[in-house]
């Protein structure tokens, strides 16, 4: 594989995507050189299809789950962005993202979420919120305990 091969790679295996598809494109990306795919990866978190988005962030996960999240770091400018991207499925990725990242610089767009959108990803994004602000997770339980003594 050559990183010109890279992105008609993950186009070809984003769509259908199986439990599996992120991490041998995490195995491919790995051996080839994470490095030197950093580029195509971040340019299809910009341009791509959601699908393959989709994927990247998949791969991503991958990376963090394997080598910890600091040679994510040079992405996470590109993942906020994707809180409000217009396919949902990709907003739901972006969520998982940011909460698997710990990134405090995601608590406004995740409290948008929460107010604006539908509910599955609005509860997704309120999960993410109790983990990254712990003001809110306080906020709420006061508000559930208040609630409950009427």
């Amino acid at each position: 594989m050559t990183i010109e091969q890279l992105s008609t790679l993950l186009r070809l295996l984003a769509n259908p995507t199986t439990p599996h598809t992120s991490l041998e494109m995490w195995d491919r990306i790995s051996a080839f050189g994470w490095d030197d795919c950093v580029p195509v990866l971040i340019r299809e978190l910009e341009t791509g299809e959601s699908d393959v988005k989709r994927l990247v962030m998949g791969v991503l996960w991958q990376e963090v789950e394997h080598l910890g999240p600091e040679r994510v770091q040079p992405f996470v400018t590109f993942i906020l962005p994707l809180l409000g991207d217009s396919d949902r499925l990709v907003r739901m990725a972006a969520i998982q993202a940011v909460r698997d990242l710990h990134l405090q610089e995601s608590i406004t767009l995740l409290r948008r979420i929460v107010c604006e959108d539908d509910r599955p990803l609005a509860a997704e994004a309120l999960v993410a919120l109790m983990e990254l602000d712990s003001d809110l997770l306080d906020d709420l339980v006061e508000a559930a305990r208040a609630r409950t003594d009427r």
